[in-house]
């Protein structure tokens, strides 16, 4: 049993914002006027793209197909409105992470908490995972990848300590 969140519309146009429901129970009725209603799209989580041809939405992973027929049946549902999907470039993508890291390492250091020894705890851990990559019975490439994750990791602390 799941339930969800959404920003519901009636027919009659009366808003219901974040009302919670039960997936498997459908949008409940209007509370003003008993009609019937719609997920209105003007807050709330969009859909997010999870991998290459897939996304998730309202907590289900889809294809990007599907995700086309869906878009099509919520257009159809909410009619006058579209659903738009915005993309992102990967230097868009590395911008806001390399933000978000900067803005942490600002709140630990405001709380008191030593970024620099976060930073080497990361690496070091990091560092142990690799070297148990290299004493199993691995993959070359999923020792590679341990590797690359070690520069990684040590690299992003750089930045923002």
């Amino acid at each position: 049993m799941s339930f969800v969140s959404h920003d519901l519309i009636c027919e009659n146009g009366h808003g219901m914002p974040q009302e919670v429901y039960r997936r498997s129970e459908g949008p409940p009725p209007c509370e003003h006027c008993g009609a019937p209603t719609r997920i209105g799209w003007f807050s709330g989580a969009a859909p997010g793209f999870t991998g290459f041809g897939t996304m998730n939405i309202d907590g289900k992973e889809m294809s990007t197909g599907d995700f086309e027929s869906y878009r099509r049946n919520l257009e159809a549902n909410n009619p006058g409105k579209r659903v738009k999907v915005e993309s992102y470039t990967d230097r868009q993508i590395d911008q806001r992470i390399d933000e978000r890291k900067q803005r942490l390492a600002n709140s630990r250091k405001a709380r008191g908490i030593d970024v620099q020894a976060v930073a080497e705890q990361r690496v070091e851990s990091a560092v142990k995972r690799l070297e148990a990559a290299e004493r199993g019975n691995l993959s070359s490439k999923a020792v590679e990848a341990a590797r690359t994750q070690v520069v990684k990791t040590a690299n992003s602390y750089k930045k923002t300590a």
